[in-house]
């Protein structure tokens, strides 16, 4: 009798998995933000994620060829006022021959860790982004890319 209980149990959280399953979904567009303070930055976003963002510098580094290793951690809001939950992640900047301008990338992106709220609840993935940094101007343009992953 009792391996018959733990069948039906079974049965029954497969049914309930395949009922919700979890779909990834790519998404992208692009960020535009302007620094407001020697560590933190304000700005928009397009695309899937579209809506408002800010984004605060915890640490700097430098790291190998001239690079700089930034540590921060984002603030993503929806359109819909969803929010995006996002660990904290490195962007690489790599110098130029112009004072005061980077490429940047998040190299190993940033992992997005279900602590979201609306829509956004509980997502997982990963999202990757690569652009430029002025810091002469105060201004950072990104393209971003990846995978949010949601139980349906």
């Amino acid at each position: 009798m009792r391996s018959f209980g733990w069948l039906f149990l079974a049965a029954a959280v497969c049914s309930l998995n395949a009922q919700n399953p979890v779909k990834c979904h790519a998404v992208g567009g692009v960020i535009t933000t302007n620094f407001v303070d020697g560590a933190d930055t304000l700005g928009s976003a397009t695309g899937d994620l579209a809506g408002g963002l800010g984004v605060h510098v915890a640490d700097q580094q430098a790291g190998p060829n001239g690079t700089l290793l930034i540590s921060v951690q984002h603030h993503w809001v929806t359109a819909s006022g969803d929010t995006v939950g996002l660990d904290g992640a490195t962007v690489t900047l790599f110098p130029t021959a112009i004072q005061g301008f980077y490429a940047a990338s998040y190299v190993d992106g940033i992992s997005v860790n279900g602590k979201g709220t609306g829509r956004l609840a509980g997502a997982s993935g990963k999202i990757y982004g690569w652009g430029a940094a002025n810091f002469a101007t105060g201004q950072l343009v990104l393209r971003y890319s990846g995978q949010v992953c949601q139980q349906w």
